[in-house]
């Protein structure tokens, strides 16, 4: 044998003991815990978060990093703690958030993408991965109704929207990467709009102040009018209208900008308009809601995040145009043809010069596979069940007018109301603040806050298939008691 294939055999055998293995040992013993911790959420004394404030946590458990090996059970006494004191999005007292819990099948994704630990730089290296991608994007853009189509996942809505400013820059000046920004741009938003879009003018070197916020209604959808008046504003000053954001389903209440009329404005001053989906996108699906999106097929983008409705667990984030060859005039450099992105055969399926990122991880898998055991169908009525349950709620919350107020009629999946107060000479909103962060330190139940200016409410957030009637019953008691001085549960 060669000397230098000793050496390395000396060092495999005698260096750094990697000795824990994916074995049936230890999958064994992961799934054991796994399954114990599914159980927990049938039990009616389990709540959804052992709440602990930062300090307390720190010294209940030891976040330091050992300088020594440990052993394999170290590792799952760490699993367990990490399970025990972080939030239960399955639980079906979870509706704080614009997501919760993961289906099954989603899950087996998540699990069998971490096993194959690939990247969706090219073809190559995620053969099924870039094909299961491809048929997402077809069928997203389909519902949509793009006739012609391309689109990449993304790190999240927040990477989505920012994309469909740099895509649009990129087709407004082709020069733009060579030479930067050589026009003032302009970016129309609700004042509703997500905080993203701030960070990515930011980010991309435009300034805040080419970001122009437009008036809303008392609902909260974007007021057509006052963008008109703000695009001839920003004309006047010789600035460069580049894009209009639509929000298909806003961040506090759920509403959805007048996207026809918004066509017509983009089309009139030839803009690009893009529709931040995010959140509401996955209205498409179902007959019930689609008509909410009425006109999207005329958009020129669409960020649409399926881990947010669909199950599908976080991140599973899309961005869709119907301009094909943007994102590759967008974000194809020179770099990388010598090592990763060279002439083959199956070139075309590379979808790393599509994307800003080199790296990508598979998420496509966990969507693929729920929809694989949904359908179409399915999903249209995973959606009509989060639908059902939402309105079941504002009934129940109706049904007590002297203990709720609904601040508006949902138009997707948010609830926004206050508890009414027994004591009439108290502060509403410093009410409805501290109360619910009493339920959320109480841990059974997590619902969101809001303000509509100096407005507090509580947000409840419809995104959980595993909520049924009995599970809303239970927190409507909760809240009809919330001003008692009764013990907490």
């Amino acid at each position: 044998m060669h000397p230098s294939l000793v050496a390395s055999t000396a060092v495999r055998d005698f260096g750094i003991p990697y000795d824990m293995k994916l074995n049936e040992k230890n999958l064994t013993q992961l799934n054991q815990i796994i399954l114990s911790y599914l159980d927990q959420l049938n039990t009616k004394d389990v709540p959804v978060v052992e709440y602990c404030a930062a300090n307390e946590l720190q010294e209940k458990i030891d976040f330091s990093l050992p300088k020594k090996q440990q052993t394999e059970n170290e590792v799952f006494s760490a699993i367990e703690e990490y399970l025990t004191f972080s939030q239960r999005t399955l639980h079906p007292q979870f509706n704080n958030q614009l997501y919760a819990g993961i289906l099954p099948a989603a899950f087996m994704g998540e699990v069998v993408s971490a096993l194959t630990n690939t990247s969706m730089a090219t073809y190559e290296i995620a053969p099924v991965a870039t094909l299961i991608e491809k048929a997402l994007i077809e069928r997203l853009c389909r519902y949509i109704g793009y006739e012609e189509f391309e689109g990449i996942m993304c790190t999240g809505g927040s990477n989505a929207n920012m994309l469909a400013i740099h895509c649009a820059r990129a087709k407004d000046d082709p020069d733009v990467y060579q030479k930067g920004n050589q026009k003032r741009y302009a970016i129309f938003v609700s004042k509703e709009a997500h905080y993203s879009f701030e960070k990515a003018i930011n980010l991309m070197g435009l300034g805040l102040d080419s970001l122009k916020k437009i008036d809303s209604d008392r609902r909260g959808k974007m007021c057509c009018e006052d963008l008109k008046k703000q695009i001839n504003d920003s004309l006047q000053k010789g600035e460069t209208p580049l894009m209009i954001a639509s929000t298909a389903g806003t961040t506090v209440k759920g509403v959805f900008d007048p996207i026809n009329e918004i066509n017509e404005i983009a089309k009139e001053y030839k803009i690009w308009h893009h529709i931040d989906g995010a959140w509401g996108g996955s209205a498409l699906i179902s007959q019930k809601t689609k008509s909410l999106l009425e006109g999207c097929e005329f958009s020129d983008s669409f960020t649409w995040d399926t881990h947010k409705v669909m199950g599908t667990g976080v991140i599973t984030s899309f961005f869709l145009t119907p301009h094909k060859g943007i994102l590759q005039k967008a974000n194809s450099t020179s770099g990388g043809n010598k090592y990763i992105f060279h002439d083959y055969e199956n070139k075309i399926y590379d979808t790393g010069p599509h994307s800003l990122q080199c790296g990508r991880k598979v998420d496509a898998l966990k969507l693929w596979l729920a929809w694989q055991y949904y359908g179409d169908e399915g999903y249209a009525n995973y959606l009509d069940q989060l639908i059902d349950s939402r309105d079941y709620f504002v009934s129940k919350l109706k049904a007590y007018p002297s203990h709720f107020r609904l601040i508006d009629e949902p138009e997707f999946l948010n609830v926004c109301f206050q508890v009414l107060p027994t004591n009439e000479d108290c502060d509403l909103d410093q009410f409805n603040f501290e109360k619910r962060f009493e339920l959320s330190q109480e841990g059974f139940f997590q619902i969101n806050f809001s303000r509509d200016g100096d407005t507090i409410f509580f947000r409840h957030i419809f995104a959980n298939i595993n909520v049924k009637k009995a599970d809303i019953d239970h927190l409507i008691g909760r809240l009809v008691k919330i001003n008692s001085v009764e013990e907490l549960l």
